[in-house]
């Protein structure tokens, strides 16, 4: 694995002269676009609200369009029936409401009586008792009244003049504001449709330019994972309420078929439109039971129907179909409804959705696929060295613990552990990382590697093609094959000494007779006794060549019948100088398929 230097130091300061990745000219920009939103969301709501249905209903219009209809026709018949269905679902509900107002008179009996109970039961409690109390002030209040207009006492009566512009300013148009924004999501909607084509090839346009095969991945993928998304929505939905409706129905509460449809579209808006959907059926189970069975039974119904939707159901048509986080799905819930009311947070996902993939499309954009994407920003080499870097050994160990069980042994050394600690000797190069820093990030990989070595103890994986890759196909290979014992020892610095203990691990899990040393320091007269077989230098390439080639001789010097190699890993340059050409010492590189030799 050669790991990306531009996309992997992302934990280091950036370099001199580098512009910051968000700028203030960028933050500028964002803020005059939300003061634009907010401020001119009159324009800007109904017209998303029409570019969204039109998409929602372009699959149709193609249909009528395949069999046989004249462009006119099929949109025309395509919008008429769209609107009919709105139209109509708002006629049932308000029909309904109206039907449930006028009866509840006839329950006031029993939510009397529940009151009653609930202040009988709380004469002990002190708010109890003031509710109480404003209770009984109202009741007499009201009796007061009654009695004065039956003894036919004078009553006086302010009648407030009122203008025909007041009237139509403060009652006419807010009753006609729904119905007007209605009628512009229809019109925009119809000639969406009608210029479908044409507006596709403008945004293609807009996007991208001369680059139409970008533009064209962007606009597929944002359309596959918006309609993703709202087909999964769909689906859920009608998962919810059915059980709601036939609960409802087998627990008594009237009406049971109008509150499972009332829940289906109030689900549709993200977190609160269970509750709206709930509130109504308490409610009505509230003043039609004389007892608070059948108000247990609702509210027992609703509980159980979301705790299973919401850890079971959603998890597995949404997953990660939408392509951002679930936390940035609460903060653009709250910052769209924030923006635009209601119809903000019916908005929210969408338009959340399109942001984040103009994001991994169009590089100035990029700050929104990062803050709200999905995708992991960091490798796993720059997360582990993160990690590393902040000394939070419990986080390292978890996300090794993570890893432990989808690879072998060697390929978690060779495919994150050794490029994160490469990151860190080249950051302690270019003087970035203090020696304390340096200590520190060896002494919690040494932990992490003790970790690694218990979990491979207790389960090794299957080793597959890919894991023998890693293994350094064939590099870990030529060091079992040197005659031993096997010395390892690192190039000069603690990382290269945590190095050199990684690649004794692996020999010794090998059985090999392998001797681990910090560096040439290390070397004792005990050591020169024994007679290695070969001495294996780790180098994460923090060492000059000239360097690493005098450490060569020194040790042909010490030890003349034993072989020397020099073991590196993809990412840095190797060995490969002429100094080191010179005195013919073998090189090994780790987890690359074809090892050269120097």
């Amino acid at each position: 694995m050669k790991p990306d230097r531009d996309v992997l130091r992302t934990a280091t300061p950036p370099e001199p002269g580098v512009q910051p990745f968000v700028s203030p000219y960028a933050i500028g920009i964002i803020v005059v676009v939300c003061a634009v939103l907010y401020f001119a969301k009159d324009v800007f709501l109904p017209l998303t609200l029409g570019m969204l249905f039109a998409f929602i209903l372009t699959p149709v219009v193609n249909f009528l369009r395949r069999r046989g209809l004249h462009e006119i026709l099929a949109v025309a018949l395509t919008v008429t029936a769209a609107t009919a269905l709105v139209a109509s679902f708002f006629v049932i509900v308000i029909t309904q409401l109206g039907i449930i107002g006028s009866n509840l008179p006839q329950y006031q009996g029993n939510v009397l009586g529940k009151i009653d109970s609930l202040l009988a039961a709380g004469n002990d409690n002190r708010i109890i008792n003031q509710l109480q109390m404003l209770f009984e002030n109202i009741s007499s209040r009201i009796g007061t009244l009654s009695s004065d207009a039956g003894t036919g006492a004078p009553r006086v009566e302010v009648v407030e003049q009122t203008n025909p512009l007041d009237w139509l300013t403060g009652v006419i148009l807010p009753a006609l504001r729904p119905v007007v924004m209605f009628g512009i999501v229809v019109v925009i909607v119809t000639f969406a449709l009608f210029e479908r084509e044409a507006l596709r090839d403008r945004l293609v346009q807009l996007i991208g330019g001369a680059n139409i095969l970008a533009s064209s991945q962007l606009l597929a993928e944002a359309g596959a994972r918006v309609s993703t998304y709202l087909l999964a929505l769909v689906i859920v939905n009608v998962i919810y309420a059915v059980p709601i409706w036939l609960g409802l129905w087998l627990i008594g509460v009237p009406n049971a078929l109008f509150f499972g449809i009332v829940t289906l579209v109030a689900r549709f808006l993200p977190y609160v439109g269970s509750f709206i959907s709930a509130f109504l059926p308490i409610l009505m189970a509230f003043a039609v039971s004389p007892d608070w069975s059948m108000v247990l039974w609702t509210v027992g119904l609703f509980l159980v129907v979301e705790f299973v939707t919401s850890n079971a159901i959603e998890p597995y048509f949404y997953g990660s179909r939408t392509g951002i986080s679930p936390l940035a799905v609460i903060i653009s819930a709250l910052f769209w409804t924030w923006l635009w009311g209601p119809l903000g947070l019916f908005l929210a996902t969408p338009l959340t959705v399109c942001l984040v993939v103009m994001g991994y499309h169009v590089p100035g954009l990029r700050l929104f696929s990062i803050v709200l994407g999905s995708r992991p920003v960091l490798e796993e080499p720059a997360r582990l060295y993160d990690r590393l870097l902040a000394g939070r050994a419990f986080a390292a160990t978890e996300q090794v613990a993570a890893a432990a069980g989808k690879h072998s042994l060697p390929e978690y050394y060779n495919r994150t552990l050794i490029p994160a600690l490469m990151l860190a000797e080249a950051d302690h190069q270019a003087g970035l990382l203090s020696e304390l820093q340096i200590s520190r990030i060896a002494h919690v990989t040494l932990g992490l590697m003790q970790d690694l070595e218990a979990m491979a103890d207790d389960a090794e994986p299957a080793k597959g093609e890919d894991d023998a890759d890693a293994d350094g196909g064939g590099g870990l290979d030529r060091i079992l094959a040197l005659p031993q014992p096997v010395v390892v020892l690192g190039a000069r610095s603690r990382l290269d000494e945590v190095a050199a203990l990684l690649v004794g691990q692996q020999l010794m899990a090998q059985e090999v007779n392998t001797i681990v040393l910090p560096s040439m320091h290390g070397i004792t007269e005990r050591l020169r006794d024994a007679a290695p077989g070969a001495l294996v230098i780790a180098s994460l390439g923090g060492v000059p060549q000239q360097v690493l080639a005098l450490q060569v001789r020194q040790l042909r010097r010490w030890f003349p019948n034993a072989q020397v190699m020099v073991v590196t890993w993809p990412g840095r340059t190797g060995p490969d100088d002429d100094a080191l050409t010179a005195s013919g010492v073998g090189h090994i590189r780790l987890g690359t398929e074809a090892p050269g030799t120097v």
